[in-house]
């Protein structure tokens, strides 16, 4: 009955995992966000000045801006990816997790029939009681009375 202990071992990496997979995100985005700002100045200046070019430099920068915009939405893609992949790595441990669970609770009731029904229950009742009253009450235990000497 080592499953918790198997189970915090197996998912002892995640935290850092995701922190860089997020990390990496986080520096994408930046990436993209400078890029499209950039972009936006450069489409202006273009625009603003399209009369004045010729049609084969209107038509050369129309088509540098256009691939550099084809780049941005690549990188915004590779971000999804990124982020597909963190959700299918959390939906692989925690469907892990409801297998160990199947496998505890199953072992629980060969030793102990109807035991997870009573055990689920209490945790319900445990989750219900608001925590003011969970932090003062400590399992009805009165105070100690200190000695008073003479």
């Amino acid at each position: 009955m080592l499953y918790l202990e198997d189970y915090l071992e197996m998912i002892e990496h995640l935290p850092s995992e995701l922190r860089d997979r997020f990390f990496d995100m986080r520096e994408m985005d930046l990436s993209v966000q400078n890029r499209v700002d950039s972009l936006a100045d450069r489409q202006k200046t273009f625009f603003g000045s399209c009369r004045k070019l010729k049609a084969a430099d209107r038509e050369e920068e129309f088509e540098k801006i256009r691939e550099e915009y084809k780049k941005v939405v690549e990188d915004a893609n590779e971000k999804v990816q990124i982020s597909e992949e963190c959700y299918s790595l959390v939906d692989r441990y925690l469907r892990k997790l409801d297998e160990e669970l199947l496998k505890f609770k199953c072992e629980l009731e060969a030793d102990n029939r109807g035991i997870t029904e009573i055990l689920e229950k209490q945790s319900l009742e445990m989750d219900s009681v608001p925590s003011s009253t969970q932090s003062t009450s400590k399992e009805n235990r009165q105070p100690k009375k200190t000695q008073e000497t003479k």
